[in-house]
């Protein structure tokens, strides 16, 4: 049922982009149909503007044998040969501003066989009036060029074709905005359902542990040969009780990014390091895993917060724990450079692909873990442990190569006065 519902969200953007390819070849159609309108109309006006000079020439040619040696091409003095050019011109540039077409053009008189362009959008096109009937050749034409028709045909529809070309452009960038959205949801949604399936696992483990251990100590309670065991199940409930504080802890941190300001203290980041990796020492023996810490300075103070950067800290060096297929070995140092605390926490893991490098900060979202199985988590400590660097004023960032480990370098403002004011939260 899941995958189905997967599979017609997925049918849907794809449905959605065929419509809006559709959309954009039915404007760009209805863009260049109006185009073609424009010129057909402009063909119309420069037809009528022809006919009507054509008419006028008729007139005058009976009444002056020099028009029509004129237009039939034969010789005649210079002189007379120009004055009836610039008549010819004269008619039809006043015929043209009778269907208001003000551009420039060019014409000749030619006995040749031409033929009328078609008058195709972007090229250019020569319009011919035949002038049989009106001299005593035929086949003589008038061929008129418009130069700029094109440029003039555009003109007309610059506004429509402006906003058409702005709306497909907002269109396509709405659609991408839209689909990258999509898919961000998507991914969410499904690593919110891992999230649920997770937490419900890693919160029924601890519980049926100490159900276990209690029951045990019931069993067991009052008899003085037994006191080991009771110690034991005594140590099994308190870890696995305190595995539930920190789930508890780090699913409320986490779904409540706009805390409250942080009450800042002056912390020996150094010495914060040491403690939490003491928390770790009952882990580190059962598994045999290493950390080595070195400290480029005795100490070194930060203002900021202690449980967050503890929970912070902590969450690395147990993903270095878990993230691993032999024997972990962590190397922590931590350095000051340019008036910031550098944290190094480098493991010898399975690392983290180049593609995953980006999502390992958002909420709900885990790194595959490939041959390493029964890796237990919510996905969310590493976006707790980015939340608490920037409520602190400071930077993350990853290095890794699968195979090859990862290292997390965590820079922080070191403190300058111990009553610095008050940190305040950073969504």
């Amino acid at each position: 049922m899941g995958q189905r519902i997967i599979d017609k969200q997925s049918f849907l953007p794809v449905l959605t982009f065929i419509i809006l390819v559709v959309l954009i070849v039915m404007q760009v159609s209805l863009i260049f149909r109006a185009a073609k309108v424009e010129e057909q109309n402009f063909n119309h006006r420069v037809a009528m503007a022809l006919k009507g000079a054509r008419d006028e020439i008729g007139a005058r040619v009976p009444l002056c044998s020099d028009m029509s040696d004129f237009l039939c091409g034969r010789k005649c003095a210079e002189p007379v040969h120009t004055k009836k050019y610039k008549e010819v011109d004269s008619i039809i540039q006043s015929n043209l501003s009778i269907y208001n077409i003000d551009l420039p053009y060019t014409f000749e008189v030619t006995d040749s066989i031409l033929h009328l362009s078609k008058g195709r959008f972007f090229s250019s096109a020569s319009y011919l009036q035949n002038l049989n009937g009106l001299v005593d050749q035929n086949g003589v034409q008038i061929k008129l060029l418009f130069p700029t028709r094109n440029q003039f045909i555009i003109g007309q529809i610059r506004s429509q074709l402006g906003l058409s070309i702005l709306f497909i452009i907002f269109v396509m960038y709405s659609f991408l905005v839209t689909y990258r959205m999509f898919k961000r949801e998507k991914a969410l949604l499904l690593r919110t359902t891992d999230f649920i399936n997770n937490m419900v696992h890693e919160f029924q483990t601890p519980i049926a542990n100490v159900r276990f251990a209690t029951n045990l100590l019931k069993k067991v309670s009052g008899t003085k040969e037994h006191q080991k065991k009771t110690d034991e199940y005594s140590g099994v409930i308190l870890e696995e009780t305190q595995r539930l504080q920190n789930h508890v802890e780090a699913i409320l941190k986490v779904a409540c990014p706009n805390g409250g300001d942080l009450e800042p203290e002056a912390i020996d980041f150094n010495e914060l390091i040491e403690s939490v990796i003491a928390t770790f020492r009952y882990r580190l023996d059962h598994t045999g895993a290493v950390i080595h810490f070195s400290p480029a300075q005795p100490s070194i103070i930060v203002n900021g917060e202690r449980g967050p950067l503890t929970l912070a800290v902590s969450n690395l060096i147990d993903n270095a724990l878990k993230y691993v297929c032999k024997t972990p070995e962590i190397f922590i140092s931590t350095s000051i450079a340019h008036n910031m605390m550098v944290l190094k926490v480098r493991d010898n893991g399975i690392g983290i692909r180049k593609e995953d490098q980006e999502l390992i900060f958002d909420r709900f979202f885990r790194v595959s873990t490939g041959d390493v199985h029964n890796v237990k988590g919510f996905g969310l400590g590493l976006t707790y442990v980015k939340k608490v660097t920037l409520q602190h004023n400071g930077t993350i960032s990853v290095e890794s190569m699968p195979e090859k480990g990862s290292t997390f370098t965590i820079k922080i403002p070191i403190a300058h006065d111990a009553s610095q004011t008050k940190l305040h939260s950073r969504n």
